[in-house]
Formats: C-alpha cells, sequence, structure tokens
C-alpha cells in the first residue's frame, strides 16, 4: 500500500511537499503513520514509498522492520524529477533489503514531457554516406540517453547493488 499519492495525507508527507507546492504537514510520518507503519510491518502489508516526501522515504526506511518498496520511481541523480528517488536513499534502500522498480514515465527517466522509441529503445542515428555506417549523435548530459529506463536501472544497480532494483510501472497516461 503506498502511504500518499500527489497529496499528503494525515498520516505521511508526499513528493510535492519537495517541490514546495504543498507544506510538509509531518516532516516525514506523523505519529498515527508510525502507528500505520507498524500495522502495516505486523500484517505484513508491503509499503510503498513512490509518492512519498524525501523525509517520509527517510523515516519510513529507518522504521521499517521489513524491506520497503518504490513501486515506481527511477534514479533522481539521472533525472532531478522529485518523485524519484536520490542517491543517499539509494544507499538505505539497499542497507534494509528493499527494492527501487524503475518507472517508464517520460518525464521521471528523460526529464521531459515526451519521450521517443529511441529513448526507450536505443539512440536514434543515421547512415552515414557509401560504407560510413551507421552514427549515432551524442548524448546530451540533461538526457540519458539510449535506453533510458534501462541507465535508470543501472544507476540504481552501481548505488544499491542488483538486488535492490526492478521493473515499475505508471503506465497510465506514459505516451
Amino acid at each position: 500500500m503506498t502511504l500518499t499519492h500527489s497529496c499528503n495525507t494525515p498520516w505521511a508527507d508526499n513528493w510535492l511537499v519537495d517541490t514546495g507546492d504543498e507544506p510538509p504537514l509531518h516532516h516525514g510520518l506523523s505519529p498515527f503513520g508510525k502507528t500505520v507503519l507498524e500495522e502495516m510491518n505486523r500484517l505484513g502489508m508491503i509499503v510503498d514509498l513512490a509518492h512519498v516526501s524525501v523525509k517520509t522515504m527517510k523515516v519510513v526506511l529507518s522504521l521499517s522492520k521489513a524491506p520497503v518498496i518504490f513501486s515506481h520511481s527511477s534514479a533522481y541523480s539521472l533525472c532531478p524529477h522529485r518523485r524519484n528517488v536520490p542517491d543517499d536513499v539509494l544507499k538505505t534502500v539497499a542497507s534494509t533489503g528493499s527494492l527501487v522498480m524503475v518507472n517508464f514515465y517520460n518525464a521521471y527517466v528523460t526529464c521531459g514531457d515526451t519521450a521517443t522509441l529511441a529513448d526507450v529503445a536505443g539512440e536514434a542515428g543515421a547512415w552515414v554516406g557509401k560504407g560510413g555506417g551507421w552514427q549515432c549523435p551524442p548524448r546530451h548530459p540533461a538526457h540519458p540517453g539510449p535506453s533510458a529506463p534501462a541507465d535508470h536501472m543501472d544507476h540504481v544497480k552501481k548505488v544499491a547493488g542488483a538486488q535492490s532494483v526492478g521493473f515499475g510501472g505508471d503506465y497510465d497516461g506514459v505516451t
């Protein structure tokens, strides 16, 4: 169960807190939120942090008695969208046996409103002259380049380890 979506709940702060669009209400989890987390752990429920603030991520990872998941998030270092997971949190993901399931949503992997086939299948290029072969354009620093979701998976693997990376979703509205 996710602790928030795109609004704060009575128990946790959502990712919009990190953008300044919403004020923090709990600075992570409220006292009731800590009780919710304890009960989720007791029941064996999976805690999903895909839509929470960074402070909420850190509080939950420090208190949870079980590994948690980010069901559809990517690497903040490659695309600085507030729904993505920063490297310091990825390190905690590794130490807690938790999982980041990399998202395929354009804004979270390419930092843009749209993605091309090249973003998910590889660089677009051009055939150059007789015998010149296929030439790919250089990568742009603000754009992860070929197979953007794979680049995010690679980054999570490098920071948190192979056991901490998976495939995510968020297919609603992906173009």
